[in-house]
This record gives structure tokens, C-alpha cells and sequence, in this order.
């Protein structure tokens, strides 16, 4: 199954690869107006793609009702709200969850007949300014909250540690990557930190979970010896084994940072990250 990540469009609409499925992380628009949210959707609809599965991301204002209702003047004279939006084919995902099933190969009689990928996403981001669907930085608004069945994650932010990096600090929600690291995904998808856009394969096993607890301040020093204890089994697994089967063994997850723009002035500069399942 072929995943087609962007995030991060702010009005552009850049060519895309071929694949099953498409996945925008948010922030389709910068103001968030609904011509320019409506123009983005048409975008996505059109594109070959089997499935398109979209969340809302902070500049999406439309999107966030209660914003709107406190914050009026960002709906610029516009009288058309989210509900006269058209999203043709396009899944819009807020805090939910779909369900989509890809048939198998036919010649395995015994096993099933098909595949059925479970999707969450969801809009959320630490505050940071003004915008649409934030919390406040120091509350967890993860616990229990991504299904534990859930195959693909989209968040519009990323979490704590995984391609988060913005100038000197982490930009990343702890807690989003505790919740992550509990459910375990098999891909992660989000946006919002531009120059932090990439991949990373990271299996989620409890020496990586303890060092990010440690590095979250969440779990004392004395637990490092649990890490490096875990740090030296997995290097002699991988010696003996090969890194590519020993990534193929363990239940990987990958993190995905599809932000296509970049710079002071939202610019197009990245592709769409393309990841097979």
C-alpha cells in the first residue's frame, strides 16, 4: 500500500506522485479563509489517488468553530462557514477515526481476502500564537485518547523528539509522544514545523521509551542503565542480523515531517514523502 504524505500546503498545490492513499497533514491554507479552504479541497479531490484523508492544522480557521466564535474578525467578512464546504471524496478527520480495506492477493486462499488499514488524525498543536485548535503547551490532552488499534496517525503537530527541531529546542508535544509510544503506530504523519521536514524509522521498544521519558524529564538518570543495557542487546541483534532485518522484525514505526513549505515566506520547496505499508 502506497502512502503519499504532504502537510503544509499553505495554498500551494504541488504536483504529487501516484498511491493508494493521500494524506495532508494540515495547515492547507494560511488564513484560513473559506475560498481558500474550499480552493484546497477541490485541489485534493481532484488528485488520482484512491483514498484522501485531510486534517485541519492551526492556520485552518475555518475549521475550529469555537475560534471563529472567539475570534470573529479571522472569518474575514465571510459568511459561508465549514458546513457549506463540498469535500467531494475527501475524508476530513477531527479527532475520529476511518477504516479503509485494500484487497490481498488473490492466490492466498487460506488467509483473508483483504487488509483494512485503521486511520486517526487529529488537529491539535501546543499553543503557540494565535490560531486555530491549540491547547496549552503544559497540559496532556493525549492520554487514552489515539485508539490503540490505530495503523496510521495524522496530528498536524509533531511529537517531542521526532523531527521536531526548531532552531535550538524541540518544538514537539511530550506528551503526543508518550501516547505514541504506548499505541505504536506503524506511520506517523504531521507538518507544522517547516524545517523539520524528513523521515525516521524508530522501533518503540522500552529502551527508546525509557530515553525519551529521561529526556522529557519524566524517568530519573539512574534509568539509563535500563537504555544502555537495551542500546547494547539491539546492537548485537543487528550484527548478527542485519540492520534492514533486524527493522523488518520489529515493529517499526515511522515518523514522517511532510511539510512542503519552507521559509519566511511559505515557499514550495519539499516533495511529498512517499512511504510503502
Amino acid at each position: 500500500i502506497r502512502v503519499v504524505c504532504i502537510s503544509d500546503t499553505h495554498n500551494t498545490q504541488p504536483d504529487l506522485p501516484p498511491g493508494d492513499i493521500l494524506i495532508h497533514a494540515g495547515d492547507l491554507t494560511e488564513n484560513g479563509s473559506f475560498d481558500e479552504v474550499q480552493s484546497q479541497i477541490t485541489w485534493l479531490s481532484e488528485q488520482p489517488h484512491d483514498h484522501k484523508i485531510l486534517i485541519a492544522g492551526n492556520h485552518d480557521v475555518l475549521l475550529d468553530g469555537k475560534f471563529l466564535t472567539e475570534n470573529p474578525k479571522r472569518r474575514y467578512g465571510q459568511s459561508k462557514t465549514a458546513a457549506d464546504l463540498d469535500w467531494s471524496d475527501v475524508h476530513y478527520l477531527q479527532d475520529s477515526s476511518i477504516e479503509l480495506k485494500f484487497p490481498l492477493d488473490s492466490q492466498n486462499a487460506s488467509g483473508p481476502s483483504e487488509r483494512t488499514l485503521r486511520i486517526y488524525g487529529s488537529p491539535w498543536t501546543p499553543q503557540y500564537g494565535i490560531s486555530a485548535f491549540q491547547y496549552p503547551r503544559e497540559k496532556d490532552v493525549w492520554s487514552d485518547k489515539i485508539p490503540s488499534d490505530t495503523d496510521i496517525l495524522i496530528t498536524h503537530g509533531p511529537p517531542r523528539l521526532h523531527l521536531d527541531r526548531r532552531d535550538f529546542h524541540r518544538a514537539g508535544c511530550p506528551f503526543l509522544a508518550q501516547e505514541i509510544a504506548g499505541v505504536r503506530p506503524r506511520l506517523v504523519v504531521f507538518g507544522h514545523i517547516h524545517v523539520a521536514y524528513g523521515r525516521e524509522d524508530v522501533v518503540l521498544d522500552g529502551a527508546q521509551r525509557r530515553w525519551e521519558e529521561i529526556t522529557n524529564q519524566w524517568a530519573g538518570w539512574v534509568s539509563l542503565g535500563f537504555v544502555a543495557v537495551g542500546m547494547v542487546f539491539a546492537r548485537l541483534r543487528a550484527a548478527v542480523s542485519g540492520r534492514d532485518a533486524l527493522l523488518r522484525a520489529e515493529r517499526v514505526t515511522t515518523f514522517v515531517n511532510a511539510a512542503v513549505v519552507g521559509g519566511p515566506n511559505n515557499e514550495l520547496q519539499n516533495e511529498a514523502v512517499v512511504c510503502e505499508l
